[in-house]
């Protein structure tokens, strides 16, 4: 009986040590994939901290809207049949709607395909953003350096990318409402 009393107090010791380590493993690879989701942006778009030079662009809707037109920017880039872009459209979306509409932070989105591709990402994305639609090189591309979708961005007030992330939600909060 004694033997049987010690193994079972093994087996539950043995079982607490899985536990914890089964834990550490987890806790790590989570602090891997948000690494990882930040290092995926750096490569997308220019670096955050660099400065966004002055652009003039025209919306689906017709309005012209220039750099310094928009104060405090979240801005996404999309393409049509990206799989990455459908999945994480509806959270900019929602992004759009909660934080930046609320602070008032502008949004901009650029969708690179042709106007036909687009329609169902514009539909999605017209509610919450200024929406322009332009070719792979169009000069919104160029100018933020895109290399990959989707990819989003916030732009200060002053005009500097302060952030980039592959993932709407990993940005910053609004430090104040923008103009």
């Amino acid at each position: 009986m004694p033997f049987l009393v010690a193994a079972v107090a093994l087996i539950a010791v043995l079982c607490l040590l899985n536990l914890l380590l089964t834990f550490g493993v987890i806790r790590k690879l989570r602090a891997q994939a948000q690494e990882k989701d930040a290092k995926v942006a750096e490569g997308l778009i220019i670096p955050a901290g660099s400065p966004v030079p002055a652009f003039d662009a025209v919306t689906t809707t017709g309005e012209r809207i220039a750099r310094d037109d928009l104060g405090e920017t979240m801005l996404g880039f999309f393409s049509p049949g990206c799989r990455a872009c459908e999945e994480r459209l509806p959270l900019f979306v929602e992004q759009a709607r909660t934080t930046a509409r609320a602070t008032g932070r502008s949004v901009l989105a650029v969708v690179h395909g042709t106007e036909e591709e687009a329609v169902p990402q514009v539909a999605a994305l017209s509610e919450v953003a200024h929406v322009v639609v332009e070719s792979e090189d169009g000069p919104l591309g160029q100018i933020f350096d895109i290399t990959g979708y989707p990819v989003f961005g916030l732009i200060t007030s002053d005009g500097t990318l302060a952030a980039t992330a592959f993932d709407p939600g990993r940005l910053p909060a609004p430090s104040k409402a923008g103009v």
